[in-house]
C-alpha cells in the first residue's frame, strides 16, 4: 500500500514539473525576452516532439493522446458549429482593436506551416497530452477542463492583450470540452486552424 501511494506521489510530481517546464518556464522566458518573440511559433513546435517521447507515464499509448481515429466524423461534425460560433467574438475584436501585428508580409509557406503542423502540435501539447497528464493527478472532470484552459490561455501572455487572453481561455474550455468527449485531436486542430489563420490575417496575433 505504502509503495502505491508513493508511485502515485513521484507520478504525481513528474506531472507537476513537466507541467512547470513546458506549459509555464516557455510564455515567461519570451514576455521576459529571453527568448526573442518572434521564435514564438518555432518553440511550441519544438516543444512538441519532446513531449511526445516524455509521455506522462509509462503505460502511456498514442491513442491516450488523442491520436486516433475514434469518432472522427462524428468529433469533426459537431466542430464545426463551435468554430464558427467562436468566430463571432473574433470579428468583433478585431473591430474594436487596432491591429497589433503586420502580418501582410507571411509567405503561403508560413500559413502551410501553421495549419499542418503548428495547430496540430498545439492540440496535441495542450490537449492530448495535458488531459492525459492530469488524468494522472486524478482531479475532477471540470478542474481537468479549467486548468488545461488557463494554461492554453497563460501562454499567450506573450501578445500582452487581455481581449486575447479571455477569447483563449474561453475556447480553451469549449475546445476542452469537446475533447474530453470525443478524445480526438483531428477536430480540434481543424477548429484551432480555421480560427488561428482568421485572428492571423486580421492581425491580432
Amino acid at each position: 500500500m505504502a509503495n502505491r501511494f508513493s508511485k502515485l506521489q513521484n507520478k504525481s510530481l513528474k506531472i507537476i514539473v513537466l507541467i512547470f517546464l513546458f506549459y509555464v518556464l516557455p510564455p515567461v522566458a519570451i514576455v521576459l525576452h529571453l527568448i526573442p518573440f518572434e521564435f514564438r511559433f518555432i518553440l511550441l513546435t519544438a516543444i512538441t516532439p519532446i513531449l511526445f517521447f516524455l509521455r506522462p507515464s509509462a503505460e502511456t499509448k498514442n491513442i491516450d493522446l488523442g491520436l486516433n481515429s475514434h469518432n472522427l466524423s462524428e468529433s469533426i461534425v459537431a466542430v464545426m458549429p463551435l468554430t464558427l460560433l467562436m468566430a463571432l467574438p473574433i470579428f468583433v475584436i478585431a473591430a474594436a482593436i487596432e491591429p497589433r501585428y503586420d502580418n501582410s508580409e507571411l509567405s503561403i509557406f508560413f500559413y502551410i506551416f501553421y495549419i499542418l503542423i503548428s495547430c496540430p502540435f498545439q492540440e496535441f501539447a495542450y490537449r492530448g497530452y495535458l488531459f492525459t497528464a492530469l488524468d494522472i493527478l486524478s482531479i475532477s472532470r471540470w478542474s481537468k477542463i479549467i486548468v488545461a484552459a488557463i494554461l492554453y490561455s497563460f501562454v499567450h501572455i506573450v501578445y500582452r492583450d487581455n481581449y486575447i487572453l479571455i477569447f483563449t481561455f474561453i475556447s480553451g474550455i469549449i475546445w476542452n470540452i469537446h475533447y474530453e468527449k470525443y478524445r480526438n485531436l483531428v477536430s480540434v486542430a481543424v477548429s484551432h486552424s480555421i480560427l488561428g489563420v482568421l485572428t492571423i490575417i486580421l492581425k491580432l496575433i
